[in-house]
């Protein structure tokens, strides 16, 4: 197995689950009640990744400085598909939808679901163990002692595809720290790619269950 070689822990692990066939607007109504933040330019990605980031309050406190990072395949698809229809279709931009989904929008909207003013990243991955596991390896190394960073892993479904499961995965790392498990990865533990009918982050879930973190 290989092993971080800081001392970081795991102090929280939660998991937000839903399905595409929740609408924005059921989403939204979550975000604002839980977080009282304003969500209406919020897309469905952002949205699915503040849901399941806010949830690490409840398992842990959050320092001020937190930073946060994401990992996620692509942007928005139901946005990027509202954004081409209106230009290709109707001939109607939206600057406003575009603002809402740019890169580090769903780690932005994270932090601020967190209440952090910390840095906020996203990064491209897929679910294949060498691609997800790289923003743990990133967040372990940049940890600071007595430091905090949110890591997650959020996933919309496309449009017109046949699976309906969608949702993030959150860990929050501290260096330093006393409570929670170790960070470890492993390479030879088991650790693979699911099958296609799989939740699209279940390599992740798998490995938490293993540390029983999540």
């Amino acid at each position: 197995m290989d092993k971080i070689n800081l001392p970081v822990n795991i102090t929280a692990a939660v998991r937000f689950d839903t399905q595409a066939t929740v609408t924005v607007k059921t989403l939204k109504q979550q975000l604002q009640a839980q977080t009282g933040i304003d969500a209406r330019r919020l897309s469905r990605l952002s949205l699915i990744a503040a849901l399941g980031g806010c949830l690490l309050r409840e398992r842990a406190e959050i320092k001020p400085d937190c930073a946060v990072y994401a990992a996620t395949p692509f942007f928005s698809p139901s946005l990027f598909e509202k954004m081409a229809d209106n230009v290709l279709n109707h001939h109607v931009a939206m600057p406003f939808d575009f603002i809402a989904n740019l890169h580090n929008a769903p780690a932005f909207h994270t932090a601020q679901a967190l209440g952090s003013s910390g840095a906020s990243l996203v990064i491209a991955a897929d679910n294949r163990p060498e691609s997800w596991r790289q923003i743990v390896q990133l967040a372990a190394n940049s940890l600071n002692v007595g430091q905090q960073i949110a890591v997650g892993w959020c996933y919309e479904q496309p449009p017109q595809s046949e699976q309906l499961q969608e949702g993030s995965i959150w860990i929050l790392l501290e260096r330093g720290g006393q409570n929670g498990a170790e960070l470890t990865l492993g390479v030879s533990d088991g650790i693979s790619r699911p099958s296609e009918n799989c939740y699209y982050w279940q390599g992740v879930a798998d490995w938490l269950n293993r540390l029983n973190v999540l």
